[in-house]
Order: structure tokens, then sequence, then C-alpha cells
């Protein structure tokens, strides 16, 4: 919805927000979206195909994945699409999902990319590369899995000395990171837990191969809604996620922190390194 300003002489103008949004017709509604086929020759094998069950419960079969089910457009002509795949993964976990966990305070993927439309930054379409943040949407946007040390201090979930114990082996954790095996990480975590057994941080591996601190604790109710949109198929930037909570600091991981040829940006991944010795994963329920 517009929203209305005053004007120097005291005169209400309208405003119009960055992005409008348009929704592809023949999908609106729709009842489930699932992945039929994926693309094996790329590491992450991104989906190909989907099947759309739509609104009225008739089946679309074959439908490109990359296909747009939603366009948000900002005022110069910029577009930023959600794709048919990314579409039906955020309706099924976020909207109909059953995790409360999970779950946004909305009724419908529409309304949730109205909101989104009036919040998007301005420039966020023709930037270049990944884009990623968090917005305020004003309602409960389920739970988020991650939280400060500071912020745990704070709240007296732990204690100083905790952050203390964990910080003293950084330099391991890093070092794990950028050049240790699963074999050699696991190890670590496992001595850490039998030598500070009382410690409220811990370590656990992400995907399978990331070293990140973690606290048994609580997630936490958030309003935010994080976002990553990124280069898509068809040039046009395109969602790559959204969940709850605030922005989260690109994992340690060397491989997302090397160039085309495969060169480690190492500035970069000491900021993710730093940020993961502040920044803690929350597993508890």
């Amino acid at each position: 919805m517009p929203k209305r300003d005053q004007t120097p002489t005291g005169e209400k103008k309208e405003t119009q927000p960055n992005f409008q949004i348009e929704s592809n017709p023949e999908f609106l509604g729709f009842q489930k979206v699932e992945v039929t086929s994926t693309d094996e020759s790329k590491p992450w094998k991104p989906a190909k195909e989907v099947r759309v069950t739509k609104k009225d419960g008739s089946i679309a079969e074959n439908v490109d994945a990359n296909m747009p089910f939603f366009t948000f457009q900002d005022k110069g002509g910029g577009e930023m699409t959600v794709s048919a795949a990314a579409a039906g993964h955020i309706d099924n976990l976020h909207i109909k999902g059953q995790e409360a966990g999970s779950k946004f305070d909305y009724d419908s993927l529409e309304n949730l990319f109205k909101v989104v439309a009036e919040k998007l930054p301005e420039k966020v379409a023709t930037e270049p590369g990944v884009s990623a943040f968090a917005v305020n949407m004003g309602k409960k946007m389920g739970k988020e899995g991650v939280a400060t040390m500071e912020e745990l201090v704070r709240d007296g979930v732990m204690e100083e000395t905790d952050i203390e114990t964990a910080r003293a082996k950084k330099g391991d954790v890093v070092r794990l990171n950028l050049e240790g095996d699963a074999e050699e990480k696991q190890k670590f975590i496992d001595q850490f837990k039998a030598e500070n057994p009382d410690c409220k941080v811990q370590f656990q591996l992400i995907r399978g191969e990331v070293l990140v601190p973690i606290v048994d604790a609580p997630k936490r109710e958030t309003t935010e809604l994080f976002q990553v949109w990124g280069p898509g198929a068809d040039g046009r930037k395109t969602v790559y996620t959204m969940a709850p909570g605030r922005y989260m600091p690109r994992h340690p991981n060397p491989g997302q922190h090397k160039d085309k040829a495969g060169k480690l940006n190492e500035e970069t991944f000491n900021e993710s390194s730093e940020a993961w010795f502040n920044t803690v994963m929350l597993i508890g329920k």
C-alpha cells in the first residue's frame, strides 16, 4: 500500500514502495510444488523441473523450476524473481509448515511478498553479486536459530568464562575450517567437550564441513526476515533463501570464499571466522 508523507506545507502526499510485485496468474494460490528433476552436473544439484498442484487441484507436469511465480520490479525497471522451486520451498516450509519455529505469520505467499516488496532495499535488484540482508516485518516470523555470545551472557544463558574458554580455541577452529578434514574436525569437537564438559559453548559441524560454536539454548522468536538474492538462470536476481531472523554472516567455509580460479580471499574468510566467534547456533528446542 502507498504510504503518506507530510510535505513542507503540511499537505499529505503518497510515496510508492521501492518495488511492485506481479504474480504468475496460472500458478497463483498453488497447493504444492514438488521437485521431479535436478541438475546432477552441479555440486548443489539445483532443481530442473517441478510438478505443480494448482489452486483448482489440476496438475502441471515438467514445469521449469526456474519459471518465475512472482516478479518484483523496482522504479527503474530492475527485476527480481521468485522461481517455481523457491516459491514451493518457502510455501511448504514457512507458510503451510507445521514447525512453529519456521512458520511465518502470513496466510499466503502472495500476502507475504506484498509486504516484502514494500521493504526491499532500493538498489537490491541492480547491485552486483549476492545480496543478503534482514528486514523487520512487524509480525511473528518464527524463531531464529542464531544469537550473539554477548546477548546470551546478558540474558543469563551463559557466563563470560564460557566465551573465554571457547575463544581460547579460536586458532584451532580457524585452521581446521581452512585445511582440516571431517575426521580432524570431529576429533576436535569430541576433545573439546571431554576437556570442557561444563562450558555452555560447544562446537558442531554444520552441513558436514564447517566447524561453528553452538549453545544448547532455545531458538528465539523474531519479527525479522532474512533474505538472500543472487544471480538467476535468466540473468535477473532471484531469491536464494528466506528464513526467520537476523542477517547471518557467511560461514567460514573456504569454498565460499574463493574466486573462479580457486584462489582464497583471506580477508573475507577471516571476517567470517571472526563473526562466527561472536555468532553462535542455538540447538535447543
